[in-house]
């Protein structure tokens, strides 16, 4: 049991700093795609259609959907 005590401990630290990598990988996954509350969402269309209202002219465009399926309504600029 002596002779395997060393490798157990090695085998240890191993799985600890592959956890602690793929940790560290998630939480800058995280970081890099913020997440956007649902009601700052819905800012967006209640903006295109008090625009639109203002001047039925205006034509509202769809942006192309970010990675996580949601979407953003979009104003041409003039």
């Amino acid at each position: 049991m002596n002779a395997l005590f060393p490798y157990l401990i090695a085998l240890h630290q191993q799985e600890l700093l592959r956890d602690a990598e793929l940790a560290r990988r998630a939480k800058l996954s995280e970081a890099s795609h913020p997440h956007i509350p649902a009601w700052r969402r819905s800012l967006s269309g209640l903006f295109a259609s008090a625009a639109k209202s203002l001047d039925p002219s205006v034509e509202v465009e769809h942006v192309a959907a970010l990675p996580s399926g949601r979407g953003a309504t979009a104003m041409p600029a003039c």
